[in-house]
């Protein structure tokens, strides 16, 4: 029989390790530190998220035209691009010194992206330029994959919110890709994975919508990248 201070030390030990252990299985938000510096970017053009469902249809694997790395696609909720480039805007604006430089200043359209063929190197050289052309130090672009809706209510669910996005950050004179960051996340329950108690205590225990999963995410990419 074990000792009590044999189950003591245990005990410690798995409280001391319980905070490696939620880091090191937290896979929903993935974030790079930049690959570069960027010091000297203060005019970025920020590109609205491609709906890249609409490509490549839904239950399919798509590659990103950037990194290509490869997500499931899903349900694209109606407008959820649109927000989710919105909360990109708002957070720069409130959080950094940089400005901003919107597509709609200059005749750009998405049309190269449709065939969902290009070539990494076609996809970063066409956001170079139009970055070049506007006078942006760098270029943000997103893809999104999958915006599937909460089915149920924040206590019962039926099926849970789903999304998939990524983000990267293109400098305009070297193109390269400056960082990159994704969120790929299906919210579960705590009995389903004990290792995200984390994200449960932040959730309040509830089964949260499409749009708290995505804001959330995209606010944890976008705190890595323009920390101090």
């Amino acid at each position: 029989m074990q000792s009590k201070q044999s189950r003591c030390f245990k005990t410690l030990c798995f409280f001391l390790l319980m905070p490696l252990l939620l880091a090191a299985c937290k896979t929903g938000v993935i974030m790079a530190e930049p690959l570069y510096p960027l010091d000297g970017i203060e005019k970025i053009l920020v590109m609205p998220f491609e709906n890249v469902s609409a490509v490549y249809g839904e239950g399919n694997n798509a590659r990103c035209p950037v990194c290509g790395k490869v997500f499931l696609t899903g349900t694209i909720q109606e407008g959820s691009d649109v927000m989710l480039t919105r909360h990109l805007v708002s957070f720069i604006k409130s959080n950094t010194d940089i400005n901003i430089i919107y597509p709609n200043q200059a005749q750009m359209d998405s049309d190269d992206f449709k065939s969902g063929n290009e070539s990494k190197s076609h996809e970063v050289n066409k956001l170079k330029e139009s970055g070049r052309l506007l006078g942006a130090d760098a270029v943000m672009t997103g893809h999104l994959y999958r915006f599937n809706e909460r089915i149920g209510t924040t206590y019962s669910v039926v099926s849970p919110a789903s999304v998939a996005f990524d983000l990267h950050l293109i400098g305009v004179s070297s193109g390269r890709v400056l960082w990159a960051g994704h969120v790929d996340e299906t919210q579960r329950s705590l009995s389903e994975n004990l290792f995200e108690i984390g994200s449960f205590i932040k959730r309040k225990g509830e089964w949260v919508s499409a749009d708290d999963l995505a804001t959330s995410g995209l606010d944890d990419l976008l705190i890595k990248l323009f920390k101090k």
